[in-house]
């Protein structure tokens, strides 16, 4: 591929070649053939190949959204000659970097760094990448295709929540008590006047026999403080934007909880990636599960009364949604807060936080939870 500089070149030598035949101006005719003659060799020299072997590394094969993904090239030069200098054009997504290469001297190895930056979720192919070289008179490109190709995932970025407070305070505090029937998590406390509503297998017929009055067991659980993060994943209340600002914000909470000693139950209103409602006590998972979340339409998306559909159970429900959510929510508005996040996202009734992205919503929430 011909430089801009090439390309002038080459048209300077046809005009020269023209003009000399037509005015039969022989001096003419040979500056064309002597500027044509360099362009060739241009050609020639940028199409060879570096006579060295380039090995990639790829620094680390799990990165956050936003983080670079680091590279390093091994150029080894087994030659007798010094290698020339070239560029790597390496990909990952939609991302292209540019790394340059120094000559290399004979029998030595030498390291060349780049990096390539992630804007989305997901699991990429980094390269094939190619060798480009240019020529001495810098008139001509040559590149060569190399094979290789490495994978990285980028998985959402979780930013640093201070203190246990915010919503999770809301399932701190009841730590929890409420009244229990068969569960074994559940403890005796005592005994108590039975009333309309309780459980009859709760009756304690020995005592209720030796009193007189209908007398129940008291109890408690004792299980662990526990809620739901819920992420919104239709595509009518935020941009694609707004949307992975909303997955990291999600990936925060839930990180958070599980580093607070909080069971949190993860889900999405995504038919195809609605989470289970067993709790996730480990970070790399919750992470995973995240990676591959995208954007769904009307037909494939799900309500968030019907990943409840088994009972409500759940101290707390966190809904991350979009500057326009949430595409659904519970009749009663106190069994779920909600977080909007995006550009216009804006706090109303029944919105706890509105954040612009997910660094800003770190902010507020250190400022909210005070």
């Amino acid at each position: 591929m011909l430089t801009r500089s090439g390309l002038g070149a080459l048209i300077v030598a046809v005009m020269a070649l023209g003009l000399g035949w037509w005015w039969e101006y022989e001096e003419l005719i040979i500056v064309g053939i002597a500027i044509g003659v360099v362009v060739a060799a241009s050609i020639w020299l940028a199409r060879r190949p570096l006579q060295a072997e380039i090995v990639r590394r790829i620094g680390a094969i799990r990165v956050p959204r936003g983080h670079p993904v680091n590279v390093a090239y091994r150029v080894r030069n087994s030659s007798r000659f010094r290698t020339g200098r070239a560029t790597i054009v390496d990909r990952c997504d939609t991302a292209t970097c540019r790394t340059e290469l120094e000559s290399v001297a004979p029998a030595h190895a030498a390291d060349f760094f780049g990096s390539l930056p992630t804007h989305r979720r997901g699991v990429f192919d980094i390269g094939p990448f190619e060798v480009e070289r240019i020529d001495p008179f810098w008139l001509a490109i040559g590149t060569r295709p190399d094979r290789s190709v490495g994978s990285v995932t980028v998985h959402p970025k979780v930013y640093q929540l201070l203190g246990p407070q915010g919503a999770v305070r809301v399932v701190d505090s009841e730590s929890v008590l409420r009244r229990a029937s068969a569960d074994p998590m559940s403890g005796f406390v005592s005994m108590r006047e039975y009333v309309a509503g309780d459980d009859p297998r709760l009756i304690h017929w020995p005592t209720t026999a030796r009193t007189g009055v209908l007398m129940v067991r008291q109890t408690v659980e004792i299980r662990r403080p526990e809620f739901t993060v819920v992420l919104d994943t239709s595509d009518k209340v935020g941009t694609v934007d707004d949307f992975e600002e909303a997955v990291d914000v999600a990936a925060t909470l839930a990180a958070h909880a599980v580093r607070s000693g909080l069971a949190v139950v993860l889900r999405t209103t995504s038919r195809a990636h609605p989470g289970a409602a067993t709790p996730i006590a480990d970070e790399g998972i919750m992470l995973d599960f995240l990676t591959p979340v995208q954007q769904t339409n009307a037909d494939d998306l799900l309500s968030v009364a019907s990943l409840f559909s088994h009972g409500f159970d759940h101290t707390s429900v966190v809904m991350v949604t979009g500057p326009d959510g949430p595409s659904s929510r519970f009749l009663n508005l106190d069994q779920m807060l909600v977080v909007r996040i995006g550009q216009d996202a804006t706090a109303v009734t029944g919105v706890a936080i509105a954040a612009v992205g997910a660094a800003d919503f770190a902010t507020r929430w250190r400022a909210w939870e005070q």
